[in-house]
């Protein structure tokens, strides 16, 4: 009995110096990560809008770059899909080109892509850098897309919008509708209104985040951002190609307005509208009312 009881005590013993060591070398990997990595928040603020076409949807990629100050060349990067701001980044030397040494601190870039092809221009596409090199080992950064890309890792070497060459710049009506909503079958499109009631909470600076919900994975489908709120809003909102593979008898729809640059989070005066019906993709002329506040 005794020689049970020790070799039961030994085995315990053994599985909690096992656990132990484990909890250890999983503190000391993250540990490793955060010293050679620079960690944070990307959001994109309300001033981009104001400089040109800008476009977010769901199916944009976005690209982010650790930039050596000294060469001006790419040291390190990744790429992070959905684009869902504002959300969590990490980028470090797991992501170095060519597993070269990381070390001291980088500019760190962000761009949002909607072909594939980081350096060519798609009009909606934002860029946003650091003002200084960034030391790795940061652990809350706030990166902000705060102005329309024009190409390069400078956001110089090419020109588009307000003035410039390049692609023209984009109607109102192209904004709402944005990249990718050329394909009617995969498409809602409508007016987007507010009821009369809540109306004096919409201001001229907020957003529209049109959400687009597959009814069996309560999640969204589709995401995308439309600016200025100038209510009435026509908007088209389109599936992307990923989705289509089990397309749904119908899609919840969901449009709020965001004041805060934090799509979903609530703050005060925003307005939330729910459709109560599954809505058939290929519908036209829907007519959507934001009737009530947000809250979350």
């Amino acid at each position: 009995m005794k020689t049970k009881y020790i070799f039961i005590s030994a085995l315990l013993l053994v599985f909690i110096l096992g656990a132990v060591f484990a909890l250890w070398r999983e503190l000391s990997r993250e540990e490793a990560e955060l010293a050679s990595s620079i960690n944070g928040i990307v959001e994109v603020s309300s001033e981009a809008f104001s400089k040109g076409p800008v476009d977010i949807q769901r199916t944009d990629r976005l690209v982010l770059m650790l930039i050596d100050p000294a060469t001006g060349r790419p040291a390190a990067i990744k790429y992070e899909s959905p684009l869902v701001p504002p959300q969590t980044i990490r980028i470090g030397q797991e992501n170095a080109i060519r597993g070269a040494e990381l070390s001291g601190a980088y500019l760190l870039v962000g761009i949002t892509d909607k072909d594939g092809e980081i350096f060519k221009v798609t009009p909606g596409e934002v860029f946003g850098q650091s003002d200084q090199p960034v030391p790795l080992g940061t652990a809350e950064f706030r990166l902000v897309l705060n102005d329309v890309y024009r190409g390069g890792l400078n956001n110089q070497t090419a020109s588009i919008p307000h003035g410039g060459g390049g692609a023209p710049a984009a109607t109102q009506g192209q904004r709402a509708g944005g990249q990718g909503d050329e394909d009617p079958k995969f498409s809602i499109s409508g007016t987007i209104k507010v009821s009369p009631a809540v109306k004096n909470t919409v201001a001229k600076d907020d957003r529209l985040i049109v959400l687009l919900f597959d009814p069996d994975l309560g999640r969204p489908a589709a995401f995308k951002i439309i600016t200025p709120a100038t209510l009435p809003q026509s908007f088209t909102i389109t599936l992307p190609p990923q989705a289509r593979e089990n397309v749904k008898k119908g899609y919840f729809l969901r449009v709020i307005t965001d004041k805060n640059n934090a799509p979903l989070g609530s703050a005060e005066g925003e307005l939330v509208g729910r459709s109560t019906e599954l809505i058939p993709l290929g519908t036209t002329g829907l007519s959507f009312e934001l009737d009530q506040p947000f809250k979350r």
